[in-house]
């Protein structure tokens, strides 16, 4: 019989080799079930070795940093960004959690648009920094270049102390079925704190969002009100998100400019 310890090295050589693996046919390859299968991938995924996605597994590819996401698919992240607009009062504090799409919609925003933003991105800080009606609020804590954010016990604290109206949260994975995800554990907690800050919640996903089956699960689908996805969205997905969460507002962007 072969070792759990085996199994994974061979999991881990597939992947090197054939840059994607399909956990049923490593079932079928490996003789063990695909539950196994996919246990082994997360563990595998946890640990750096592969990258767990919808189905199976590939090759882990270095992340890009902040800078190169805010400057890829820029139509792409405009147009979610127009959707998430739609979800901001005049009156309310929002949080704005650092990414490339919510850089986007904060170059978006006029001022007046809410009464306080608060964000752990200083790049969205600055973008905003214009304003004079409304209050933005910069987190403190220690700045993590990669994500373009500020992370830590010190931010994690500041956020438990806010009650807010609404919280923009960013994803690196949306399961129907699991919930929202991020890669990192120290990034997961202070988005899990966000969530139970606001009263409120709304969320855009590009569509590699729902083949990315990012390790820390933050939250539920039933706690977003307001979900924001690109017009040509796995229909399958959407399938999915609409017969277990009829509630959930899900907004379709209109098909990005080239």
């Amino acid at each position: 019989m072969q070792l759990a310890e085996e199994r994974r090295d061979a999991i881990v050589d597939a992947v090197e080799r054939e840059g994607r693996v399909l956990a049923a046919e490593l079932a079928t390859r490996l003789a063990t079930s695909e539950d196994t299968i996919r246990r082994d991938l997360r563990e595998l995924d946890a640990a750096g070795l592969l990258r767990r996605v919808h189905g199976g597994a590939i090759r882990r590819q270095p992340e890009p940093s902040f800078s190169e996401r805010a400057t890829t698919d820029l139509p792409r992240k405009t147009a979610l960004a127009h959707g998430l607009r739609a979800c901001i009062r005049p009156d309310d504090t929002v949080l704005i959690d650092a990414g490339s799409t919510h850089l986007a919609l904060a170059r978006l925003l006029d001022d007046g648009c809410a009464a306080t933003i608060v964000t752990n991105s200083p790049q969205i800080a600055l973008a905003l920094g214009a304003f004079q009606r409304t209050r933005i609020v910069l987190l403190g804590g220690t700045y993590h270049p990669a994500l373009g954010a500020t992370v830590g016990a010190a931010t994690l604290a500041e956020v438990a102390r806010l009650r807010l109206d609404l919280a923009l949260v960013g994803v690196c994975g949306l399961d129907p079925a699991r919930g929202v995800s991020a890669s990192d554990p120290e990034e997961t907690a202070l988005k899990r704190a966000m969530f139970a800050a606001s009263t409120r919640h709304a969320v855009a996903a590009l569509n590699e969002r729902f083949d990315d089956s990012a390790a820390f699960l933050f939250g539920a689908l039933s706690e977003i009100d307001h979900l924001v996805l690109e017009h040509d969205a796995p229909a399958a997905s959407i399938a999915l998100l609409r017969q277990h969460h009829p509630a959930l507002d899900i907004t379709m962007t209109t098909k990005a400019a080239a």
